[in-house]
């Protein structure tokens, strides 16, 4: 009987990763401070939601992954209807 192997947690780290960005280079992207990358990264502060909207367009993820990856509890959000 074969296990598959657990699903590996999606971070702001991983996502920013996947994409080979610097925290500085997609801090430029956005027009904000690497240090403010970082604080989200670190779980120190969340970003303002024009700020988040950019972040996961910048990503290329949906909102709802990035609440996710900050480790928001997105339990019983509605996914839109197109």
């Amino acid at each position: 009987m074969s296990v598959d192997p657990p699903e590996q947690e999606q971070t702001l780290k991983s996502f920013r990763n996947q994409l080979n960005l610097s925290q500085e280079e997609l801090a430029r992207r956005l027009n904000l401070s690497f240090r403010t990358i970082g604080e989200w990264e670190g779980g120190k502060k969340i970003p303002r939601f024009d700020n988040a909207v950019a972040l996961a367009r910048e990503l290329g993820i949906s909102l709802k992954t990035l609440a996710r990856a900050m480790h928001l509890n997105i339990e019983g959000v509605p996914d839109d209807l197109l």
